[in-house]
């Protein structure tokens, strides 16, 4: 019982200190030392091996695409082709003139679709997100949503369709293939159906969030580490929109087509970047400044990760921990309900899609067959379920997006809960009872 209360605690405790903004960094460190005594495991050897080895494992893993994508994203604010791409698509998708509802609605389409669209072509979450910020920064301020809303709505595109839709390349849905021998378009008009339901319910809430937020007072404005254009820049002082593409569409192309490593498919996005944008900065004096502020943006939504991701590695020591893992998948219910169960509350007890469909297919898996699930109804509803839970306040993705745009858990938390947990519980459902309906679709 013991191990059970110190696990709920620790929980809390990371909860509670974020909610008063103390950094991750020590939030992680005093919910693992609390489970570690309370366990009456050895604690300088516990928190040197298992947390720290967490630690380093995680920064090891996360630096390299992180600090290359900041690189990228400091270089395209400073050189102004944020601001190209981003008019851009305020001037395609609403002008002047529209009202208030118009601008929030396609303010928040395009940001869940570009960020959406580009994970779904295979880049990490996190570089997009780095590269996406200023962008979508640039859009809400032409549209006036709050700034709180901002990793709430690209939320809306990285951890929901881009995980979860037929065809996507990124590693829940290689998972699922690998684990079930099925095609990355298994269970393609019941996932296509349930992508059109999240994206529909996120920006019909979030469009009346926003609402309701400006009735009150609230206004756009920038972080005082955001970096931005005057309104009144001289668009001849910035790169053309084709020129400010074309970094980007290489870092795509070569990533996917070439298999080219995501780091160093980075710096080459980055360099590409730096001679088509060189007559835009200024000089050597601001790439050092560049690669110095890339290193600080990095450094710090790492480091918090790695914290919490230590913490994690500490409670899975515990034998209670396994035992709540088996208990999931011995319910007696529905095996439709103990599928999306198994792997929901595998996302939420570690945080993660990836574990939920590594830990959770081939547990459940045989059970769902003998039921009478085709091997496409597992792999597609397994991919919704575990973008559900996987993004609660101690996970790693809210982290670094609290990391990326300098917000506060409080404010910033309630519109990520939408996208990324409310909307994507509606998918699962909708994709899970779609093709339970028509189980002969492919």
């Amino acid at each position: 019982m013991i191990q059970y209360i110190s696990m709920i605690l620790g929980v809390a405790i990371i909860v509670y200190m974020m909610l008063r903004n103390w950094s991750p960094i020590i939030t992680g460190i005093v919910a693992a030392a609390l489970v570690i005594l309370m366990n009456g495991l050895p604690y300088g050897t516990t928190m040197m091996d298992t947390y720290f080895g967490a630690f380093a494992g995680m920064f090891k893993s996360l630096f390299p695409p992180i600090f290359s994508g900041c690189l990228i994203a400091q270089l395209y604010i400073r050189s102004g082709a944020v601001v190209t791409i981003a008019d851009k698509l305020c001037n395609a998708m609403f002008g002047k003139t529209s009202s208030a509802s118009r601008k929030y609605t396609m303010a928040i389409l395009s940001m869940v679709i570009a960020s959406g669209g580009i994970s779904f072509c295979g880049i990490n979450s996190l570089v997009v997100l780095i590269a996406m910020y200023p962008i979508a920064l640039r859009i809400m301020e032409r549209a006036g949503i709050p700034k709180r809303f901002v990793m709430g709505i690209l939320s809306g595109g990285v951890y929901t369709f881009a995980l979860s839709a037929p065809g996507t390349t990124e590693t829940v849905n290689i998972l699922a293939m690998q684990a079930l021998g099925t095609p990355s378009y298994a269970g393609l008009y019941g996932g296509l159906i349930a992508v059109i339901a999240e994206v529909t319910m996120m920006t019909v809430i979030l469009t009346k969030m926003i609402k309701k937020a400006v009735l009150n007072g609230e206004t756009f404005a920038y972080g005082s580490r955001d970096i931005h254009w005057d309104e009144d820049e001289n668009a001849a002082k910035r790169p053309g929109l084709i020129i400010s593409l074309i970094p980007l569409l290489v870092l795509i192309i070569i990533f996917n087509f070439f298999s080219v490593n995501i780091f160093m498919a980075t710096m080459i996005g980055w360099i590409l970047a730096l001679i088509l944008f060189w007559k835009y900065i200024d000089g050597r004096k601001e790439v050092m400044e560049i690669c110095v502020e890339g290193g600080k943006d990095a450094f710090g939504p790492i480091s918090s990760v790695g914290s919490l991701v230590g913490f994690t590695s500490v409670v899975q020591l515990l034998p209670g921990f396994q035992t709540l893992l088996d208990s999931i998948f011995t319910i007696d219910v529905s095996p439709v309900i103990i599928l999306i169960l198994a792997i929901s509350l595998v996302a939420g007890l570690t945080g993660s899609s990836t574990s939920a469909v590594r830990i959770g297919i081939p547990l459940i898996a045989e059970r769902c067959t003998a039921a009478g699930l085709s091997l496409s109804f597992i792999h597609r509803v397994s991919c919704f379920a575990c973008t559900t839970i996987d993004t609660l306040p101690w996970s790693t993705a809210i982290v670094i997006n609290l990391g990326i745009a300098d917000l506060k858990l409080k404010d910033a938390y309630p519109p990520m809960f939408v996208s990324t947990c409310l909307s994507t519980l509606c998918g699962t459902i909708i994709c899970s009872l779609f093709m339970y309906v028509f189980p002969n679709l492919p």
